[in-house]
Order: structure tokens, then C-alpha cells, then sequence
């Protein structure tokens, strides 16, 4: 918790080994980079895969003897072409949402590949999911990702979370397109960490009722200014 930026986290891995990874790092006295990053699949090969993102994925590189903060677009570029380089036998592929985080200026870049949209939670506002293009990581190496950057202002809080948590945040319609789920709802003026403490719990009394070969991870990260 730096800056007047409170955050909040769960990790709940289906299996002894987990598919699902987060991290939250300062970069320098200005920036903060976080994410949330999901391999498909489960067991050993999408936990190795998770290693190999953990330790690719650049937030800075050095130029000229200095430090360069790397934007989402670039982060997401970069990753996507080790990734592809690889050349991963079978279906080793992955989701992710990156999150550059200006914590003099308060402003959010984010950039996704093929991950659940991050949501903004506003006081006195519905949920809002934050929508840019971005494919999934490690299929063509020549991919693009786009980026979108939004003022964030005291009070705002943000969720990350990968494709498990959302039985217990929402679901996608034919008709409606993305509903949130009720009890989310009824959350959305608590503060971060209360979110995340509920939806945690919800999560594991779901996983109870669960086929075990149904169980996904669950990998939720939230932030809230002050």
C-alpha cells in the first residue's frame, strides 16, 4: 500500500499447481505495474507456463543507461512475441490484463490479450467493465494490442481477475451481453478489500458444490485509492 493506493488479492489455484498468475510491482517513484495472467489449461504444463510468463514479462528496459517504463501496449507486444517464439507444442497459450498505474497522476493505462475485461467501480456508478482488443498470447507473433488510459479519482476502486472468478462477478448473455451477478452488485460501494474478502468467500463455498474436474483457478486483484 503506497501512495494512496490500497490493494487487495486472492489466489485460490484449483490443483496443488496453478494456471493463474498475479504480480504487483513498483517500477520507479512514479509508476506501479500489475497484472493478472491465466494459461490454459491446468496441472504441470499451464503452472510451467506461468513461470515462463513470470520471468518474460518486462514492465521497464534500460536505454542509454536509463530506466524506460514500458507501456501496456509494449508489455503485452513483448511478452506475446517470447511467448510465440516458443513455438509451445499443443494448446499452451494464455490470457492476460496488464495495468501501468501513474500514482502521481492517478491515470490507469491497461492493455488485455484475451482476458476478462477489468472493471472500474465508481461510487455512486454501475459497474463499469473497461474494453480494449488485445488476442490471446503466444498464437501469431505479429499480434497488436491496443491500450486505453482512464482518470482515475479518489474513492475509485479496480478488479482484475482471471476466467474463474467470474461464476461470482458475472456472466455473459446472447442477448444482454455481460450481466454482472447480484451479489456483486451489492458489493460495489464496499472497499477493496471487503470485495475481495466476500468474493473469496463465495468462491470457495462454490468450489464446495463443484464437480472437481469443473474447478477452476481463481485469481482476483483489486486496487482502491484513497
Amino acid at each position: 500500500d503506497v501512495d494512496g493506493v490500497r490493494w487487495a488479492a486472492t489466489f485460490l489455484p484449483a490443483e496443488w499447481v496453478s494456471g493463474d498468475i498475479y504480480d504487483v510491482a513498483r517500477i520507479d517513484e512514479r509508476y506501479v505495474g500489475f497484472y493478472v495472467a491465466d494459461a490454459v489449461g491446468h496441472s504441470m504444463p499451464a503452472a510451467l507456463l506461468t513461470m515462463f510468463i513470470k520471468q518474460s514479462l518486462s514492465m521497464s528496459i534500460s536505454v542509454q543507461d536509463t530506466r524506460h517504463v514500458l507501456s501496456p501496449a509494449e508489455v503485452m507486444r513483448d511478452l506475446n512475441r517470447k511467448m510465440a517464439g516458443q513455438k509451445l507444442s499443443g494448446y499452451q497459450f494464455a490470457t492476460c490484463c496488464y495495468c501501468l498505474l501513474n500514482v502521481e497522476t492517478r491515470q490507469l493505462t491497461f492493455a488485455r490479450a484475451g482476458h476478462p475485461y477489468p472493471i472500474l467501480l465508481r461510487e455512486e456508478q454501475s459497474p463499469q467493465q473497461l474494453q480494449t482488443r488485445g488476442s490471446l498470447l503466444g498464437i501469431f507473433e505479429s499480434a497488436e494490442f491496443g491500450q486505453q488510459t482512464i482518470q482515475l479519482r479518489k474513492g475509485d476502486r479496480l478488479l482484475l481477475y482471471s476466467d474463474g472468478a467470474e461464476p461470482v462477478i458475472g456472466s455473459l448473455h446472447d442477448k444482454m451481453g455481460f450481466q454482472f451477478c447480484g451479489e456483486f452488485l451489492a458489493l460495489a460501494n464496499n472497499s477493496i478489500t471487503e470485495i475481495v474478502d466476500r468474493l473469496t468467500i463465495v468462491a470457495k463455498s462454490k468450489a464446495q458444490h463443484t464437480d472437481p474436474a469443473e474447478i477452476d483457478d481463481v485469481t482476483i486483484v483489486g486496487l482502491q485509492l484513497l
